[in-house]
């Protein structure tokens, strides 16, 4: 039997699928704080985790129409959470991979700027090869990478089988690891980070 606090919260997600904001003001200030007191445990940073919070509940109302009104929304906005905070320390590992190999490889003035000349090469380099990829294969790696999509999701939302979902990541994958390859250590590196 519900308690109910599952029931309220099955009425929140099924007011939030029909577009409604005042539902999903309610939700965000009923699991706002939850979230940001598991965050802080990982990221150790307020702003950082204020940041967090809002992306959590950004991809939240994004993913609305996947909202299952019959199951458990707590473990949904956590599982969003936790594919957040994974993504997040996934980005901040690209920078210290990068600041590390400067340190390295630069002299101290150096450093900062390659950094950001370099980071900003690698992600116009990234956007320039998805570019050239079919469309849905280009939209499948964005849900699944950059967005922190399940093959499930991407399956779901785009109404094909989780076989060609994955089929479509695989070619993605080996045509950027191809590319990123034959430029540099650091451009794989960035590579293997992105789409590890």
């Amino acid at each position: 039997m519900n308690s109910s606090r599952e029931i309220a919260d099955q009425n929140l997600a099924s007011r939030i699928k029909q577009d409604e904001k005042k539902a999903f003001q309610e939700l965000f200030e009923k699991y706002a704080p939850r979230i940001y007191n598991f965050s802080f445990s990982y990221l150790k940073n307020e702003d950082d985790t204020e940041e967090l919070v809002q992306n959590v509940f950004l991809k939240i109302w994004e993913k609305r129409d996947l909202l299952n009104t019959s199951q458990n929304i707590k473990a949904f906005i956590f599982k969003i959470a936790v594919n957040t905070i994974y993504d997040f320390i996934r980005r901040k590992n690209i920078e210290s991979a990068f600041l590390d190999y400067a340190r390295l490889n630069y002299t101290t003035n150096e450093n900062y700027t390659w950094h950001s000349v370099i980071f900003e090469e690698m992600q116009q380099n990234l956007n320039t090869l998805l570019a050239q990829m079919p469309e849905q294969q280009q939209k499948i790696f964005r849900l699944s990478k950059l967005e922190g999509f399940s093959n499930d999701e991407i399956a779901q939302q785009m109404n094909l089988s989780k076989r060609t979902v994955e089929n479509h990541l695989y070619r993605a994958l080996t045509f950027l690891k191809k590319h990123f390859a034959s430029e540099s250590f650091i451009a794989l590196l960035f590579f293997h980070i992105i789409c590890g």
